[in-house]
């Protein structure tokens, strides 16, 4: 089969969702670094110092990094502590000069992934980053391959979606295993933030420690207080003992307020002195009672833009905020909705004790095209109606019924799309039969790589007949 030449959807940069900060005091050294990880599309964050790489490494989505020795600061060695400390499986290279070397050799002793002596050829800082990312890569890769459930996880094995968007928040929720920081979750309705505060929890060293769920739309606004703090008998009518708050339930652990834009104004206070002091007032209580516990919070608002409002207090904001997890929307990560699909119809079809169900093609095709509104939700929903009443054991696009089945525009601006993915599929499954399923020859005759057809044929869901 001849090779697809330049093909803008089968030529993909391999690397491209990895990310390598670089912690380079001197400019020169420090853009000449950047430059050329850029120009072979590797993403790149920069710091000049500890400060600044502290405040790069906690947006989560560095996956090495390279760091001088000598820092105005501190040192490489510091740096390289705090993140076996508190960011666990993120590999650091150290650039260090001649006199140096001895530091930096006792660093790779003590579990750095290894050193550059400078002055270094820039060939060969490209070769060792790529050489070791594409290490991070086939790990990610090994981890695909095991049909990981949701009783396992493991970072960037895509067991919340195959994007790189979703990729990153797993590595950033096994980066904050032994931090207690806390963390703000945000994103749409149905994007899925409880389960991502339930992994942030079961992956802490919280893990046997209670999860307290608590929806704050959902509270009374009388009884808010009360059913966070907890309240003494007698503090109000109806108060015939002591009741234990939602704080109280989860000390040792972590508590997750969802929806916390909608905390009233007067409670805001008290729930930011829970976070500065770590100690609970119960209504009507005397004495101030201790806690432990870490607070993760989700919103669907734009919280910034409520403290503008007023509606939010600033200082309560940037206690929440942290760490900042956001979870886009299902119709900006389009390559996770297969995924989650026919993962969504085998649990589903375990649940109702029926026979496995597979989409077809044309259901997977409308599936890619459907708007998801209501976002993960919306999708489980409706796959949940389609195992329950569709015929035989294959699910066809009639099956799928929206909340909202008028989707002509949408269809229309994405039949482009539909076609290269169509196309592109159909390219990947000949080149598979003609070589007798040789990974390696069919990656050959597409012009691409084997990770990179591995990838495609993960996320096609294609395999051997």
């Amino acid at each position: 089969m001849p090779k697809v030449p330049n093909s803008q959807v089968l030529q993909e940069t391999e690397l491209s969702d990895l990310c390598v900060l670089i912690v380079e005091d001197d400019e020169i050294m420090r853009l000449s670094l950047e430059d050329r990880l850029r120009l072979e599309g590797i993403p790149v964050r920069v710091a000049f110092d500890l400060a600044s790489a502290q405040i790069q490494l906690l947006k989560g989505d560095v996956d090495m990094v390279v760091s001088d020795i000598r820092l105005p600061d501190g040192s490489g060695a510091d740096l390289f502590h705090e993140i076996s400390q508190h960011y666990p499986g993120i590999p650091v290279i150290l650039m260090t000069a001649f006199g140096d070397v001895a530091d930096a050799v006792a660093l790779v002793k003590a579990g750095a992934l290894d050193y550059l002596a400078k002055p270094f050829d820039l060939q060969e800082f490209i070769e060792k980053i790529q050489r070791n990312l594409s290490r991070i890569q086939d790990q990610n890769l090994s981890a695909d391959s095991l049909g990981l459930n949701g009783e396992t996880f493991r970072p960037g094995s895509g067991m919340l979606g195959k994007s790189t968007s979703m990729r990153r928040i797993e590595r950033l929720i096994a980066r904050l295993a032994g931090v207690d920081s806390s963390v703000l979750i945000t994103g749409e309705s149905g994007v899925g933030k409880e389960v991502v505060a339930s992994l942030l929890h079961h992956n802490s060293r919280r893990a046997d420690k209670p999860f307290i769920k608590v929806n704050c739309a959902a509270l009374p606004q009388n009884l808010v207080e009360s059913e966070l703090f907890g309240h003494e008998k007698g503090a109000f009518t109806g108060a015939t003992q002591r009741h234990i708050g939602r704080f109280e339930q989860a000390n040792t652990g972590t508590i997750f307020l969802d929806e916390i834009a909608e905390i009233p104004p007067e409670t805001q206070v008290k729930l930011l002195r829970v976070l500065q002091e770590q100690v609970v007032d119960r209504v009507g209580g005397t004495e101030p009672v201790p806690l432990d516990v870490r607070i993760i919070a989700a919103t669907q608002v734009e919280l910034d833009e409520a403290v503008k409002d007023s509606r939010f207090r600033a200082d309560l904001y940037w206690r929440l905020n942290v760490i900042n997890v956001h979870i886009p929307a299902l119709r900006d990560r389009r390559t996770d909705i297969l995924f989650l699909a026919r993962m969504f119809v085998e649990r589903h079809a375990n649940e109702m004790g029926v026979p496995q169900k597979k989409l077809s093609a044309e259901a997977e095709a409308k599936l890619l095209l459907m708007p998801f509104p209501g976002n993960v939700r919306e999708l489980l929903n409706i796959l949940e109606r389609a195992v329950a009443l569709s015929d035989g054991t294959r699910i066809m696009a009639h099956d799928l019924m929206s909340l909202d089945e008028d989707h002509e525009e949408h269809t229309s601006s994405h039949t482009l799309r539909e076609s290269v993915e169509s196309a592109e599929r159909q390219a990947i499954h000949q080149a598979l039969v003609q070589c007798g399923w040789v990974i390696g020859q069919a990656a050959d005759d597409l012009g691409i790589s084997r990770k990179n057809l591995w990838e495609k044929m993960k996320r096609y869901g294609i395999e051997k007949e």
